[in-house]
């Protein structure tokens, strides 16, 4: 059986808890003055996200994986070239693009075509990717 909490026991215990809260807030302002807190640091990974990327920051001056956040979206979608000027295009922008269709075929289950409508019916779901020419 354990001894009982003695004034001793219990002032040394709140000493030490003290000092660690102090010592977690102090290397949460050095965290975040030197960068090494992540974007995504929030959620039910975030403190194990925060000391990854830190730990590969502190020991090697760069995260190994380049992250982004949402301010780093562009707004303009790239588009290689200049929009067709052929009929079919004319009359799909004139239009709002109402007639167009995405034919689904190939190697599924079942063939099927979507509007511009049915297809923003759709539940939405985001990523961040970086998107880069790697030709030639």
């Amino acid at each position: 059986m354990s001894d009982p909490l003695s004034r001793r026991k219990l002032i040394t215990t709140g000493l030490a808890a003290a000092a660690g809260a102090t010592g977690l807030g102090i290397a949460a302002r050095l965290a975040d003055r030197y960068g090494l807190i992540p974007p995504d640091d929030g959620g039910i990974y975030g403190v194990g996200e925060t000391m990854t990327y830190a730990a590969q920051s502190l020991l090697t001056h760069h995260t190994l994986a380049r992250e982004y956040t949402r301010g780093d979206i562009s707004k303009i979608a790239p588009v290689k070239g200049e929009a067709p000027q052929n009929e079919t295009y004319q009359r799909l922008l004139a239009g709002g693009f109402a007639d167009w269709r995405l034919k689904i075929d190939g190697l599924v289950a079942r063939p099927s075509f979507f509007s511009l409508s049915e297809l923003k019916r759709f539940p939405a779901e985001s990523h961040i990717y970086h998107q880069a020419c790697e030709e030639g």
